[in-house]
């Protein structure tokens, strides 16, 4: 008899089809050959569910592969349904389409379907393979990204803690595996601030890639620059600087010069020169980077902005106000149509737009600078956060050099209140708004409060560790010892101080 066109054996060549067009990543091809193969399998009377299993997996893992992700968890779940029925809940096979899920729920960001998968997946697999066997590690591992996506950090730390274990006890000490297990957990360490944990697995990473992958691998870039972002969280720029600049040697050789990495290895290196004061190499690294990232991602990219914010700050650092103005600016604008008026980072432009405005004499536009980022972040953080008294502080500079100086207290106060709330009474930021307040007292001859102002500034800035010689110790010491008389003689040579917003956008972005 002729073999239809619904024979086994059809079903049999689409599925061998879908296997070479796959091969040559021709992928919409291969998705139509498993789709008949799976068609014409499930007509049969005695149907090979094997070959069915395979071509769902395959399909599942086209979809993935190619960013369909709720395709590839339809056609996983399919093939689970089949594996479960055919093979039982704990056959390895059945572990493998559920850790392969995982990944497909992590992609999708339903990271609790993702845990469950995972779970699942890790039950199974120490029951037939036991606990220290490396498949179980790679279950541990996924586990792991998938916490710390959740923002579950211990959790995250456990699960690659027993990945490591595992890979040391089959690997060895120095294998590439071991080594991808040890930048997880410095990415997860730094992310909660563990700065010196992070560093020791960073280094011990960097140890073994180098000796495993050799000096120019792409890895060791990678770790170079996360290593380089702890040095500077930790003050040690001298070091931060030597790992971010040989990140940025080995990107240009491996990936290439305008590397999105590479682009942020530069911003990082920007930020480590701003922090030193090195205000042209910091302007000369940040340059390089938003060239590479208009290039890369557009020239309204999230990213472009970050940087361009930045070099706002280093050149408004430097006294130049319409450069700084520019960059603010053009920053304000991709962050207000990329994220809406009301987010956080909005703000921290307007707030930094404002301070240059000041700084230019126009009142009016600073203030209405001021006030739309308090609205926002008053929204989005709750009014007693940190970066609201930093705003409140600004508004009374400018109600202070608009000479109305009862609307500057009121601002002043409220700023103090949160200050001394968020940071405790012996902080840098509660001694200059005390400072800045006397400086208002003085204006209006209130002398005695203006002297009690400045006597708390200075023990305040003493108590952060000022030492006596500092120049604004001394300042504030000889105003400690003016009467009124001399205070009010010397109200005009007092200048406030300026709480400006400085962001770190990208120095916190590790590479995973």
């Amino acid at each position: 008899a002729a073999m239809g066109p619904d024979h086994s054996s059809v079903g049999r060549t689409f599925r061998h089809m879908g296997h070479q067009h796959m091969n040559q990543y021709e992928y919409d091809e291969a998705i139509r050959a498993y789709s008949e193969c799976v068609r014409i399998e499930r007509l049969q009377d005695n149907v090979e569910y094997k070959h069915v299993i395979v071509a769902l997996n395959s399909m599942a893992m086209i979809y993935g592969m190619t960013g369909r992700a709720r395709k590839a968890v339809d056609s996983y779940s399919q093939s689970l349904a089949i594996q479960k029925a055919q093979l039982g809940d704990a056959s390895i096979q059945v572990a493998e389409t559920l850790n392969s899920m995982g990944i497909v729920y992590g992609m999708l960001c339903e990271f609790v379907s993702a845990i469950q998968c995972y779970s699942e997946s890790l039950y199974v697999k120490i029951r037939k393979l036991g606990k220290d066997h490396e498949d179980v590690a790679d279950v541990y591992f996924n586990l792991g990204l998938v916490h710390k996506r959740n923002g579950d950090h211990e959790a995250a730390i456990n699960d690659y803690q027993e990945a490591l274990r595992i890979r040391k006890d089959q690997l060895g000490e120095e294998h590439e595996d071991v080594a991808r297990v040890l930048h997880h957990i410095g990415v997860v360490l730094s992310d909660m601030g563990e700065i010196g944990d992070a560093q020791r697995f960073y280094e011990e990473c960097l140890r073994i890639r180098r000796l495993v992958l050799g000096e120019e691998h792409e890895d060791v870039a990678r770790t170079l620059h996360n290593l380089g972002l702890v040095c500077y969280d930790s003050g040690d720029y001298e070091r931060a600087l030597e790992c971010l600049e040989d990140a940025v040697e080995l990107g240009r050789k491996k990936v290439g010069k305008r590397s999105e990495k590479v682009a942020d290895s530069l911003h990082s290196i920007g930020l480590v020169y701003q922090k030193l004061a090195n205000f042209k190499d910091a302007i000369n690294n940040y340059e390089d980077a938003v060239k590479i990232r208009r290039a890369r991602l557009g020239h309204d990219h999230l990213e472009v902005a970050s940087t361009l914010h930045n070099m706002g700050d280093v050149y408004y650092m430097m006294g130049d106000l319409e450069n700084a103005m520019d960059t603010y600016e053009e920053a304000y604008h991709i962050r207000l149509k990329k994220l809406g008026k009301h987010h956080v980072d909005v703000a921290a432009t307007r707030n930094n737009m404002g301070v240059v405005l000041m700084k230019k004499g126009e009142h009016d536009d600073a203030m209405a600078c001021f006030s739309a980022a308090l609205i926002i972040r008053e929204e989005n953080l709750g009014p007693d956060n940190e970066k609201c008294s930093d705003t409140l502080h600004n508004m009374g500079l400018v109600h202070k050099n608009l000479k109305e100086y009862d609307e500057a207290i009121g601002r002043y106060e409220q700023a103090l209140r949160v200050r001394r709330m968020q940071l405790g009474e012996n902080d840098m930021k509660v001694a200059d708004t005390l400072y800045n307040m006397a400086i208002v007292y003085a204006n209006t001859a209130q002398y005695s409060k203006a002297l009690e102002r400045y006597k708390e500034a200075l023990r305040t800035y003493r108590e952060t560790g000022m030492s006596d010689d500092h120049p604004s110790v001394v300042k504030y010491a000889s105003m400690d010892k003016m009467g009124t008389k001399e205070a009010e003689q010397g109200k005009s040579a007092r200048h406030s101080l300026v709480a400006t917003d400085f962001q770190q956008p990208s120095i916190v972005k590790q590479a995973v």
